[in-house]
């Protein structure tokens, strides 16, 4: 049984980060190709993995890149 630490606000919402990539792939489309990562959540396992596009996480997680 996994155990989390997980600090809730007030409001009951806790804040989830992207932890690690497992695995990359890239979509071509028309004109462009769009790159795509499975990111690990914090407070989350592996099997609760989900795709992403680099763009998203750039946008929302600026710093995530910097520490892979």
């Amino acid at each position: 049984m996994e155990v989390w630490d997980i600090k809730l606000k007030s409001d009951l919402v806790y804040e989830e980060k992207p932890v690690a990539v497992f695995d990359r792939k890239e979509r071509v489309t028309h004109n462009r190709v769009v790159k795509f990562y499975k990111v690990l959540w914090s407070n989350h396992g592996e099997e609760d993995a989900t795709w992403e596009t680099e763009e998203y996480l750039k946008e929302v997680y600026k710093t995530f890149f910097e520490n892979q």
